[in-house]
């Protein structure tokens, strides 16, 4: 097993070159070996040797011919050339991090950042060999990384490392720690990317306000940014502000360079539809969403539970219960809350019907409930409670005692309590009133009187009961 797993060997790799003052003085011969070694004539090996011979005493140019061969992967020669301009100068940090990029291009990973640790012991004004350092350990060790980086403050006060802090903490997914060292950078001095990743991290905290902020101070530099304007637009979705919300939709769909558009992002097209109470618009992003989407399933049951809203927020209840039923189809698991939500729908849909089909929808409302009082006995009080309510609704003279069975389970439910709250009290005053009446218009009054002294125990001034009893 290898002692560190690189994330980003590449980002090691890219925009490597030797100290400043070197490149100036040497810029030529540099670009100069770098195109023999890339163009891999016959006669490389003669030309860089001769470049070697007239720059043997230039450590800067070494180490920059084993630069060049690294970078077309030959690690023998690049190798050669470290170990020749660390005999010449074993205090060169930029020989060492060539060292420990060898030995990363080979995973390597333990020996990389030995080297680069020696960089920083040897050359510790060099910012190169903390930053490496720092972004071999940035998923193995977070906090090492940043240590490191803590020395290189001290050493280099002015080097920007609190991005970099930033970077490492983001590439661990430590998000809070990463928003830690954002907030300590001037947003003019971060890469779009970076700018991007600050914004998405306030999002994923539910820091929509914050989130919104940087978001759209970034948007004045970068106006088609398809990544800002997509946060921009969830931000305000989120906070509610659904007509800003359309307008940064709009910038994503139609306004934003290469934008790849997701089924997230119509879905929440739909949720700024639904906050204006743009039903039929939201229906549409919904139902986009629910389409595109092709393996989160997760988002696909959010978006049929959202087209059921919305059909029953505009009153067309049929197609309401049927995506509603579409969205329990999708869950792995069903609660008695998703089963009671369609159970309600069928109730309120019974409303506007009459005749055959009121007792149709009545009858799917009960069947739902009993399943809930079957699936899930903590709730089965609840469930038996609305198929009472349901029964009634169907036979309210009481002539065919459709609510009685449910009445008697409900009060057997709530008897069975150890403690009873004032919410049981009133329900099982209820059954006993239902109980009453029912066994008053069957001519049991020895039953039907039972049931009235029950009432009168939990309601003393109960006025139905009482006159039922002939009690003044």
């Amino acid at each position: 097993m290898k002692t560190i797993q690189y994330v980003m060997i590449g980002a090691l790799m890219v925009g490597f070159s030797v100290s400043a003052v070197a490149q100036e003085d040497h810029k030529a011969v540099i670009d100069q070996v770098s195109k023999i070694i890339k163009a891999k004539g016959a006669d490389t090996q003669k030309q860089v040797n001769d470049i070697f011979k007239l720059n043997k005493k230039n450590v800067d140019v070494i180490t920059a011919i084993g630069r060049a061969y690294l970078d077309v992967k030959d690690t023998v020669n690049a190798q050669k050339y470290a170990d020749l301009a660390l005999k010449r100068d074993n205090h060169y940090g930029e020989a060492y991090i060539l060292c420990g990029d060898i030995q990363a291009a080979k995973d390597n990973g333990g020996e990389a950042a030995s080297w680069y640790n020696q960089a920083t012991m040897m050359d510790p004004k060099n910012p190169e060999g903390y930053r490496r350092y720092a972004l071999a350990y940035s998923k193995v060790s977070p906090s090492s990384a940043a240590a490191k980086l803590e020395e290189l403050r001290k050493q280099v006060p002015g080097y920007p490392v609190d991005i970099i802090m930033a970077d490492i903490y983001q590439n661990a997914n430590k998000i809070d720690k990463a928003v830690e060292y954002y907030k300590k950078v001037d947003p003019s001095k971060m890469t779009e990317a970076q700018i991007v990743n600050f914004a998405l991290d306030y999002f994923l905290q539910g820091d929509f306000s914050n989130s919104l902020q940087v978001a759209s101070g970034a948007l004045q530099k970068y106006p088609k940014s398809p990544a800002l304007n997509r946060i921009a637009f969830f931000d305000l979705t989120n906070l509610k502000r659904f007509d800003e919300a359309l307008s940064y939709a709009d910038k994503l769909f139609n306004q934003s360079e290469n934008a790849k558009i997701t089924e997230s992002d119509y879905l929440y097209y739909g949720y700024a539809y639904m906050g204006k109470n743009d039903y039929d618009n939201a229906i549409a992003m919904f139902n986009k969403s629910y389409e595109l989407n092709t393996d989160n399933e997760q988002d696909k049951s959010d978006a049929l539970k959202n087209i059921a809203t919305a059909y029953e927020s505009k009153g067309d209840l049929v197609n309401a219960t049927a995506a509603y039923d579409k969205y329990l189809k999708s869950l792995k698991e069903i609660t008695a809350y998703d089963l009671g939500n369609l159970a309600s729908m069928y109730q309120k849909h019974a409303e506007s019907l009459k005749g055959t089909e009121k007792d149709e929808a009545l009858k799917k409302a009960d069947e739902i409930w009993g399943q809930i009082a079957d699936k899930f006995p903590s709730v089965a009080d609840v469930a038996t409670y609305n198929r009472a309510h349901i029964a009634y609704s169907m036979d309210p003279d009481t002539k065919l005692g459709l609510a009685k069975p449910h009445y008697e389970k409900l009060a057997e439910l709530i008897n069975a309590k150890s403690q009873k709250s004032d919410s049981d009290k009133s329900r099982l005053v209820e059954c006993y009133r239902y109980l009453g009446y029912y066994y008053l218009l069957k001519n049991d009054k020895s039953t039907s009187d039972g049931y009235w002294h029950k009432v009168l125990e939990l309601d003393p001034e109960n006025a139905t009961a009482k006159q039922a009893l002939g009690i003044k």
